[in-house]
C-alpha cells in the first residue's frame, strides 16, 4: 500500500509498505479521507516545539484526521463490521491501566499518539487504517464521509468547550479561525451555545464562521476586539472564550475579555514559554482557565450532532486533493491561508 511519510524534517515521501496484518482486537479500514493538520506540516518542516518528551519521531507515518471503511477484522471484536463506516480517535489507549479503566483514555500510561509525536502509531495518510476497535465508532449512513473527516479538529475544540458552562443563556467568545476555533463553534451552537462572537483576520473564513453560526463578526485588523466585545455583552464580558491562537502577544487582552467567574478555553499551542503573563486577572476574578489538547470519545458526540441535523460541517472544507498529489495539498495549507481553512486528501475508493 502507498503511505505518506515525514521522512526527515523537510522531506516528505511517498512510500510502499505492506498491508497492515489485523490483531484480535482490531479493525482495518480503506481511507476514503484525511485532513491535513497543521501540526502535519510542522512535522513535515520540522518546527514542531511541544515540549521535551514531544518531540517526533522521523520517520513519521503522518495523518490523525480520518474516515474511512472497514475492510477487515479481528477474531475478538464485536462492536465493527466489515464495511462500516468509521473514524478513530487520535491516541491509541492500552484500555487496561489505571486512568483508563477510569475513563481518563487521554492520560493513559501506555497511549500513543496517532501520527504524531514521540513513538507515535501508524498515521492516516495511507491507503489503509489499522486502529483498535474500542477507540473506533462507527459514521451514521447519514453523515458524509468527508464531513467525518473533520471531527477531530471540532472535538478539539468541543472537549475544552464541555467543561466549561456550555448552553442556552452562556455567550462565547471565539479567537481564531481555524478548524478548531470554527468546528469547535458549530458544536457549541449546535447544542444551543448563546450569543457567539468569532474574532479573525480573514474575511473569506469569518464568512464560513457566518455559515456555521456566529452572531457577530470581527475582523481584529480593522476593529478593536475588546471595544466589541464589552458593547456585545453590556460590559460584563464574555462567559466563555476559546482562544485557538497560540498568540502569546494577546494572552493578557483575552484575560480582559472574559466576565468574572468566566472561562477561559485554550486549545492552542503557544509552543514557548510566556513572559510577563498576568495571572492575577485570572485569580482575583475567579475565572477558570481550561487546557484542551486531546479529544478522547467525543467523535460519537459530534457524530450525533451531524446525524440529527444539529450542525453542518461541510464549509469548512476548502480545498481538495487527491492522494496522488498529497504534496500540494500540504503546500496549500500554507500557500491558500487568506481563504483555506481545511484541507482535506481524498482517496480511491
Amino acid at each position: 500500500m502507498k503511505v505518506l511519510l515525514a521522512y526527515e524534517p523537510g522531506v516528505l515521501r511517498v512510500v510502499d509498505m505492506p498491508k497492515p496484518v489485523v490483531g484480535p482486537r482490531q479493525i482495518l479500514a480503506k481511507v476514503r479521507y484525511a485532513g491535513v493538520c497543521a501540526t502535519d506540516v510542522s512535522i513535515m518542516k520540522g518546527t514542531l516545539t511541544l515540549g521535551e518528551g514531544m518531540e517526533p519521531i522521523y520517520p513519521v507515518r503522518l495523518g490523525h484526521e480520518w474516515s474511512g471503511t472497514v475492510v477487515e477484522v479481528g477474531s475478538e471484536t464485536s462492536r465493527i463490521k466489515v464495511g462500516d463506516n468509521v473514524i478513530s480517535d487520535t491516541q491509541y489507549s492500552c484500555g487496561e491501566c489505571e486512568y483508563c479503566l477510569k475513563g481518563e483514555y487521554g492520560s493513559c500510561l501506555n497511549g500513543r499518539a496517532i501520527g504524531t509525536i514521540s513513538n507515535c502509531w501508524p498515521g492516516s495518510f495511507a491507503d489503509y487504517m489499522l486502529v483498535m476497535e474500542r477507540t473506533t465508532f462507527k459514521i451514521p449512513a447519514n453523515v458524509p464521509l468527508d464531513q467525518a473527516a473533520l471531527i477531530e479538529p471540532a472535538a478539539i475544540g468541543l472537549y475544552g468547550l464541555t467543561r466549561a458552562p456550555l448552553g442556552p443563556g452562556n455567550n462565547l467568545l471565539v479567537i481564531g479561525t481555524g478548524p478548531i476555533g470554527l468546528g469547535g463553534m458549530a458544536c457549541a451552537k449546535g447544542m444551543g451555545m448563546g450569543r457567539t462572537i468569532l474574532a479573525g483576520r480573514k474575511d473569506a473564513k469569518l464568512a464560513i464562521g457566518k455559515q456555521l453560526g456566529a452572531d457577530v463578526l470581527v475582523n481584529t485588523t480593522r476593529e478593536n476586539l475588546h471595544d466589541v466585545v464589552m458593547r456585545e455583552t453590556d460590559g460584563r464580558g464574555a462567559d466563555v472564550v476559546l482562544d485557538t491562537t497560540g498568540d502569546p502577544s494577546i494572552f493578557n487582552d483575552v484575560l480582559l475579555m472574559m466576565r468574572g467567574s468566566g472561562f477561559l478555553v485554550i486549545p492552542g499551542f503557544y509552543e514557548q514559554d510566556l513572559k510577563n503573563v498576568k495571572l492575577d486577572r485570572i485569580i482575583s476574578r475567579n475565572c477558570t482557565l481550561v487546557g484542551a489538547a486531546g479529544t478522547p470519545q467525543m467523535g460519537p458526540k459530534i457524530l450525533d450532532l451531524l446525524a440529527n441535523g444539529h450542525i453542518n460541517l461541510g464549509p469548512m472544507i476548502t480545498d481538495r486533493f487527491p492522494f496522488s498529489r498529497v504534496e500540494e495539498a500540504f503546500e496549500a495549507v500554507t500557500s491558500r491561508n487568506e481563504s483555506r481553512v481545511k484541507v482535506l486528501v481524498e482517496f480511491d475508493q
